[in-house]
C-alpha cells in the first residue's frame, strides 16, 4: 500500500481538481459528499501550498478522530482551492436537506463527478 502524504494530496488535487480523503479509509465511490458548516476554507490557488493544506488538516485533525464519517474534502474552482470537512450520504434527498441544513450552496454528486446545486 502507498503511503500517502500531504504532498502527495497537495499534488492529486491539483492535478485531478478535487480529493475526498480519510486516513486509512478508503474514499467513497457512491453517494453524496455534504460540507460540514463552519470547516469550509478558501484559499487563492497563489496562497495553496502542502503546509497550507497541511495546516488545514491540522486545525480538523482531532474533530475527524472522534467521528469516523468525517471525510476532508477539497476542490479546485478557477483561482480558488476551497478545503471542507465532508460526510457521505448515500441518499440523494436526504444529503440535499442535510446540506441545506448546513448552509450549503452545493452537495457533490460523487459516482457522476457532478456538482448539484442547492
Amino acid at each position: 500500500m502507498q503511503t500517502v502524504t500531504v504532498e502527495t494530496l497537495y499534488a492529486d488535487i491539483l492535478a485531478t481538481g478535487g480529493m475526498t480523503y480519510r486516513p486509512g479509509t478508503p474514499a467513497p465511490l457512491s453517494g453524496y459528499m455534504v460540507s460540514v458548516a463552519g470547516a469550509e476554507r478558501m484559499l487563492p490557488m497563489a496562497r495553496f501550498t502542502p503546509a497550507a493544506l497541511e495546516q488545514y488538516m491540522d486545525d480538523y485533525r482531532a474533530r475527524m478522530k472522534v467521528t469516523a464519517s468525517l471525510y476532508y474534502g477539497a476542490w479546485v474552482d478557477g483561482d480558488y482551492v476551497y478545503l471542507d470537512v465532508s460526510v457521505n450520504v448515500q441518499d440523494r434527498a436526504e444529503a440535499e436537506s442535510m446540506g441545506r441544513l448546513e448552509f450549503q450552496l452545493a452537495i457533490f454528486d460523487v459516482a457522476n463527478a457532478e456538482v448539484i446545486s442547492l
